[in-house]
């Protein structure tokens, strides 16, 4: 896992030596945010760079079929990027894993992307607190869909969260059961689905 502000030197630092490819330039030719995409997929070809010991040219990523960015160079390897600048959350793992990173605003909760179970639960807590935990099972649940592939089709009010201690939820649906783990920290909260 790395968690990085794209503005920061560590970022800097890192993307001196990281460039992007052709093949890059047209994956997010037509996204929205294109340069922090850029950036993101820099800083991660970067760091599967130093994880795996290959040189970045030679690291070759795809899409899903579900349009999730996969490995393909070098094999038996999987990532998660979630950004939302200047923020930015990269895992990488041999097994599959998902990222998401929210900042913590004063932005109200959309209480229809809970489950009803989810919504009593949240209900009981103290009205300042509602908005924070809400925050954190959005965040699990984006990390959820991101690592069983399902990210674009997903319905976050048939992704059920429940708490296990005080940084994990157990993340569940249709798709299968994920343990998240989650951060709050400098005014942004980071999941990580395995």
């Amino acid at each position: 896992m790395w968690s990085v502000h794209l503005d920061s030197e560590a970022a800097a630092a890192v993307l001196a030596g990281s460039r992007h490819t052709d093949r890059d330039l047209a994956d997010f030719a037509a996204a929205p945010d294109a340069g922090n995409r850029l950036l993101r997929r820099r800083l991660t070809r970067a760091l599967l760079g130093h994880l795996t010991g290959v040189a970045p040219v030679d690291i070759l990523f795809g899409r899903t079929t579900e349009g999730a960015v996969s490995v393909l160079s070098p094999k038996g390897w999987y990532l998660s990027v979630a950004g939302r600048a200047p923020l930015c959350l990269i895992g990488i793992s041999p097994a599959p894993i998902g990222v998401d990173v929210e900042p913590s605003d004063d932005s109200p909760p959309l209480w229809d992307m809970l489950t009803e179970a989810e919504g009593v639960e949240i209900e009981r807590l103290p009205a300042q607190e509602r908005p924070h935990e809400w925050l954190r099972r959005w965040a699990a649940k984006e990390a959820h869909a991101k690592r069983l592939g399902f990210a674009r089709r997903a319905d976050p009010a048939l992704i059920e969260t429940q708490p296990v201690g005080a940084d994990r939820l157990k993340v569940g649906s249709e798709e299968g059961v994920s343990d998240c783990r989650l951060r709050s920290v400098g005014g942004r909260i980071e999941a990580v689905a395995l």
